[in-house]
């Protein structure tokens, strides 16, 4: 499978044409429902070319966002713009936690839930309505198969296990094609919008392509910010 957005538009499609319905995490998808999902590693720019692409065919999707990336800043105008269209466009925002800026064990489920909400509050600063479900960045095992208190887990047994979940993580499908094989009865798809693009490329490049429009952009930002005339 192609990882472009042609090959994007091409499996919704035919997710539409065999009579999915599109749901979020508020229960266990029923039989003909799809969870899709989007976890913006690298690129809220490709995040919303998708969700332009979803909008266009009346998906709805949650989309879920870091505070600890180098690649992007929540509270930068451009990014916070982007946040707002996804959520005009009908799909839902949430947090995308990063266990691994913190520890590399698990640790106390109070010292968690500090962390959590900490990142939750500065993501509800700039988006209309969070939702309360988080997805794990590159999730430890035990994070997986887990429900939590104080926020829903998109890897709870009713999200992962108790149904078929696929993802693109890396681009390393279960197969050539994630329904290769046959249709799932309910399911979790995962995409990382970074991944795609309009020609097919491979993970190093993707990677290599988005370091190299964020240097780009840190050299606009200082260029506007100190290097303009009359700036301080």
């Amino acid at each position: 499978m192609e990882f472009t957005f042609d090959e994007y538009g091409r499996l919704l499609d035919s997710l539409i044409e065999d009579g999915y319905s599109f749901t979020d995490y508020e229960r266990m998808p029923s039989r003909g429902q799809v969870i899709l999902r989007h976890d913006v590693d690298w690129s809220p720019e490709k995040a919303l070319r998708m969700a332009r692409m979803e909008a266009d065919r009346d998906v709805q999707s949650t989309y879920f966002f870091l505070v600890t990336t180098p690649f992007y800043n929540v509270h930068a105008r451009d990014i916070r713009e982007t946040i707002a269209e996804i959520e005009a466009l009908g799909h839902d925002v949430g947090l995308h936690f990063s266990t691994h800026e913190y520890w590399r064990e698990e640790p106390l489920e109070s010292d968690l839930l500090r962390r959590i909400d900490g990142e939750r509050k500065t993501l509800d600063s700039v988006v209309d309505d969070l939702t309360e479900t988080i997805a794990f960045h590159i999730p430890p095992e035990w994070t997986l198969d887990r429900s939590f208190n104080g926020f829903v887990n998109s890897y709870e047994p009713r999200f992962f296990s108790a149904v078929t979940y696929l993802g693109d993580s890396g681009q390393r499908w279960r197969s050539g094609h994630p329904f290769e094989g046959g249709i799932p009865e309910r399911m979790q798809l995962l995409t990382h919008p970074g991944l795609w693009g309009d020609e097919d490329a491979t993970f190093e490049e993707r990677l290599e392509q988005q370091q190299k429009r964020r240097f780009e952009a840190v050299r606009g930002f200082l260029a506007s910010e100190f290097l303009s005339e009359g700036g301080d």
